[in-house]
């Protein structure tokens, strides 16, 4: 079954907020808007979620550029697989 586009938007609003690059308001507007939730339900979802837990575990995948990964060959911080 292939994701949806909503599927998609939901998990970047969550990441984009686990990672600092949003606000708690802008992120819980976001996740009602996507999954239908009011803006009080998706706030405390995402306060209930820490911020440093490991968002490749959310995603699925990591986004990093082609050249990030070439720098980290056989250092301490390559990707492994999980």
């Amino acid at each position: 079954m292939a994701k949806s586009e909503t599927h998609d938007k939901l998990i970047e609003s969550v990441v984009d907020y686990k990672k600092g690059w949003t606000s708690l308001e802008s992120a819980s507007k976001e996740l009602s808007e996507f999954a239908g939730l009011t803006p009080d339900i998706a706030a405390v979802f995402l306060k209930n979620m820490k911020r440093n837990n490991n968002v490749t575990q959310i995603r699925g995948y990591e986004k990093t550029p082609e050249h990030i990964v070439k720098g980290r060959k056989g250092k301490r911080n390559e990707k492994t697989n999980f």
